[in-house]
């Protein structure tokens, strides 16, 4: 039977995107990255995408496959950080293709079946193992990381992915100083959650919570931008400051997840935003706040930790779920 071509989509709060894929294992094809305020709806990305497709003759989709920032268990799909919303079996009758939904990590949770084939960035290598498949034991396995919100999806030893919404969980600070962060970002929202501080917005309301315990207030709608604040880090005693604690809480928090997961079979951290920072990720900051965990640090110290260096996992990990079920 010959593979059917897939259309892949991975759609966030800024960025839809867009590839197919002609089999299992094989290379996305055809890649295309668009602006989501560019169009007022889903399907009118689609066509636009569809007709690039026309333009190059490339092979007509069977299938779409698509990975959203939101939830998904209803027909009715709501983005999070996005304006769009559709409906799953309208979309299908427009396109003419059987449409399939994933939340944006459970799709990147695919990714982890055959982890041995991910390019990464090692932060961390367990220190029993003695042969490159050892690097990631047979145990659940989990990917988070920081965009527009916070994600994380985790990957059983049975293969089934479950995804999950950290992000929106509350922000629990480990210590004083955090706490006044808290104390701050308080005044601007009533519950703080996760990625109100991890995440591209949440660094630009760390910056602002900063300034202001610094007696140099700054709101949030007036606040530089995460890209802006990376450029300001080497001159800017605040900008390098809010880079340090966005790392150290980023690490605490992916620490909690892997503990409250049972991540033993390795945790991978996603995200573009994290390339992005370059070298004002700081890694050790974030690994030993990781695996600063009391009678569990040994436990969080054995976890295979890395950070993901694929470009498109939202894709990668929808061609691997539209080629199984498809």
């Amino acid at each position: 039977m010959t593979p059917i071509t897939a259309l892949l989509a991975d759609i966030g709060g800024t960025n839809i995107r867009l590839a197919i894929s002609s089999g299992l294992g094989s290379p996305l094809q055809y890649v295309k990255s668009m602006q989501c305020g560019d169009f007022a709806h889903l399907a009118d990305a689609v066509r636009d995408y569809l007709d690039f497709l026309a333009d190059q003759y490339a092979p007509l989709p069977g299938l779409f496959c698509m990975a959203v920032a939101a939830p998904v268990h209803t027909d009715e799909i709501r983005l999070t950080n996005n304006a769009w919303r559709f409906n799953r079996a309208d979309l299908s009758k427009t396109l003419g293709i059987p449409v399939l939904v994933l939340n944006d990590f459970e799709a990147q949770g695919w990714c982890l079946l055959h982890p041995q084939l991910l390019q990464v960035h090692w932060l961390q290598k367990p220190a029993f193992s003695s042969t490159h498949t050892d690097l990631w034991p047979k145990a659940l396995r989990t990917i988070a990381g920081p965009g527009t919100g916070f994600g994380a999806a985790s990957l059983s030893v049975g293969g089934e992915v479950v995804s999950s919404e950290p992000g929106h969980a509350a922000f629990a600070p480990v210590d004083e100083a955090e706490q006044a962060l808290l104390h701050q970002l308080w005044k601007w929202f009533p519950r703080v959650t996760t990625e109100h501080l991890i995440s591209g917005p949440g660094i630009a309301n760390i910056y602002c919570a900063l300034s202001c315990i610094a007696g140099e207030p700054v709101e949030p709608h007036t606040a530089p931008d995460a890209a802006e604040i990376v450029k300001m880090a080497d001159t800017d005693p605040v900008a390098h400051q809010t880079l340090r604690y966005f790392s150290r809480m980023m690490g605490n928090i992916c620490g909690d997840i892997a503990l409250i997961k049972g991540s033993r079979g390795g945790f991978v951290l996603s995200g573009n935003l994290i390339q992005k920072l370059g070298r004002h990720f700081d890694e050790q900051a974030f690994v030993n706040a990781f695996t600063n965990k009391g009678n569990f640090s040994d436990w969080c110290k054995a976890v295979p930790l890395a950070c993901l260096r694929d470009e498109f996992p939202g894709l990668t990990g929808c061609a691997v779920y539209a080629h199984r079920v498809g």
